[in-house]
């Protein structure tokens, strides 16, 4: 089928009235999705804001089945339709979520943003409007649609076991190098542009959601904690996502299970480093936070730190280096806990 060759439109649905939260959602060619994700996020929503949809580059009936919904339940949002996906990919039809959102929210409003093969639970928008009573970005936790993963082959939950490990082990590290009050108990170690929540001050000092065509979601992220912003990984804050092995942006959910599948020895998570790096990192990412709060984001003490993390070369781990690197990080977090017990005895 050929891409439609329409100029952009915009539709905007419901009373104008100030939104104290925004939902934004990209789509691209996602009729099959589009409903189920709108009325997650209405049921979340309860009216106290609106929904922002950015339809981008599609040739099938995304916009008019979102058009048809927002018009039968009256719910307040802007829709866009754009012929093209724009360059920058994903992070830029986020970006320009934002944007439309931004002048319709209330001075202390929220914005969060989701994907359009997700359904945020039910009560998605209360649990990130806690969690930023003492955290200033949330990233929330994905979890697979069950149904669908459950007709996945076996062996993408085998090869995900000693990756699973590796992330837990990681998180016990953190919390032993470098805890953070505001995000005692983390439940990930990437955010996911499938689940945060922010307020327009940190978005506007960070520079906003990277105009990248994926992995835009952690490197904004990366920004927040960069400029001394409180992040929180939330295992309360839940979505749904597909288990599609077709992905709309590289370096997602549907790029992983596929690899799992078709590679012998697939890539793994990108935030999963060898076990004496993940020491390494951990002790310098303390260090800038400290640096940060005592000197200020755009000190000369925190450029000499971001300077050394940035020289701390990140290679991409394999399954087969996490299988490696696992004892190894098991006996960091051993000697990390023996460290902590001789400072508290």
């Amino acid at each position: 089928m050929n891409r439609r060759p329409c100029p952009a439109r915009s539709l905007a649905f419901g009373p104008e009235a100030p939104w104290s939260a925004a939902i934004t959602v990209p789509a691209r060619n996602e009729a099959e999705r589009i409903v189920p994700c709108l009325e997650a996020a209405r049921r979340a929503l309860q009216g106290r804001g609106g929904l922002v949809l950015v339809v981008n580059g599609s040739d099938d009936a995304t916009f008019p089945r979102a058009r048809d919904w927002f018009a039968a339940t009256g719910t307040a949002g802007l829709l866009f339709d754009l012929a093209d996906t724009p360059e920058g990919g994903v992070g830029a039809v986020r970006r320009q979520a934002v944007a439309a959102a931004a002048p319709r929210l209330t001075d202390d409003g929220v914005v969060l943003t989701t994907d359009a093969d997700s359904r945020v639970f039910p009560d998605w928008l209360d649990a990130n409007l806690s969690g930023l009573t003492q955290a200033d970005l949330i990233c929330g936790s994905v979890v697979p649609d069950p149904e669908e993963f459950a007709q996945l082959p076996l062996i993408i939950s085998q090869r995900g076991a000693a990756e699973g490990e590796y992330v837990a082990l990681t998180l016990a590290l953190r919390q032993l190098i470098d805890p953070l009050a505001h995000d005692p108990d983390p439940g990930g170690i990437g955010a996911a542009g499938a689940s945060l929540a922010f307020r327009m001050p940190l978005y506007s000092d960070t520079g906003g959601i990277p105009a990248l065509p994926g992995n835009e979601d952690r490197a904004f992220a990366a920004l927040a904690e960069d400029r001394g912003w409180r992040v929180r990984y939330s295992h309360k804050v839940r979505v749904s996502t597909s288990c599609r092995l077709d992905g709309r942006a590289p370096g997602g959910m549907a790029d992983a299970l596929a690899q799992r599948i078709s590679d012998p020895d697939p890539m793994v998570d990108s935030a999963l480093e060898p076990a004496d790096q993940t020491v390494q990192r951990l002790r310098l990412r303390r260090a800038r936070r400290e640096g940060v709060v005592q000197f200020g984001p755009d000190s000369l003490q925190v450029a000499r730190i971001a300077k050394q993390l940035a020289e701390l070369e990140h290679r991409r781990m394999r399954l087969s280096d996490v299988e490696r690197e696992l004892p190894r990080l098991a006996a960091a977090v051993r000697a990390a806990q023996a460290d902590m017990e001789r400072l508290t005895a």
